[in-house]
């Protein structure tokens, strides 16, 4: 390997990590960690499935408005990114390992369903277990470290839950508390990355896209 392939491969990864640095992807997580915060007190109104399912329309809202700020504010700013072979490679091994370990975790939980009911530092092993490894391997696979710390804010944030739950007697086992703090952070992390990917994004003035346009 000569420097000429650690070079290449080196900017392949920065341009990649470029794109997760806009603070979009965590501002869209933040509306998932906020799913475990509200639905605990939806769930006593409408049941756990509705709880739950209510949140779809806003991930949708959310997601649509995400497509439209990449499209007419990041774009603008950056170009159209092209990804090298290895990373694409990598990202479909990312996507398959992810979709493997969906299916797994929901098996586990269908069989949990049935299984008597034990503690609650039992029962909210599984999930924890799930956010830990996910964001892992997001971590791993995407080269974004702040993913890591995440998975171990999230999967302990269950834990920390149920000690105020018993100790305290929070409701809903700490859950609102917990997870709508960790919600806020979450939030306010993709907020300070998305302000600071635009200042140090400027627009290009018109003179630079013509003098681009002229010898693109």
């Amino acid at each position: 390997m000569n420097g000429k392939d650690v070079s290449v491969k080196e900017a392949d990864r920065q341009v990649f990590r470029s794109g997760l640095d806009d603070g979009l992807v965590d501002i869209f997580l933040s509306s998932f960690v906020l799913l475990w915060a509200v639905a605990p007190y939806l769930s006593r109104f409408i049941g756990d499935f509705w709880a739950s399912a209510i949140f779809l329309p806003l991930w949708g809202i959310l997601y649509l408005v995400m497509r439209w700020v990449r499209k007419n504010i990041i774009r603008p700013r950056t170009g159209v990114v092209k990804y090298g072979v290895a990373r694409k490679k990598k990202l479909t091994v990312f996507t398959m390992i992810m979709l493997a370990l969906n299916v797994i975790f929901m098996l586990l939980g269908f069989v949990a369903f049935f299984l008597p009911t034990g503690p609650g530092w039992t029962r909210m092993l599984p999930f924890a277990l799930m956010l830990l490894v996910s964001f892992s391997l997001a971590g791993y696979f995407l080269d974004v470290t702040r993913f890591y710390i995440y998975g171990i804010l999230l999967a302990g944030g269950f834990f920390v839950g149920e000690w105020l739950y018993q100790n305290y007697g929070f409701i809903h086992h700490g859950y609102p508390v917990v997870f709508g703090f960790l919600s806020v952070v979450v939030f306010l992390t993709g907020i300070y990355k998305f302000v600071t990917f635009l200042k140090d994004n400027p627009l290009p003035s018109e003179d630079q896209l013509q003098w681009e346009s002229n010898n693109g």
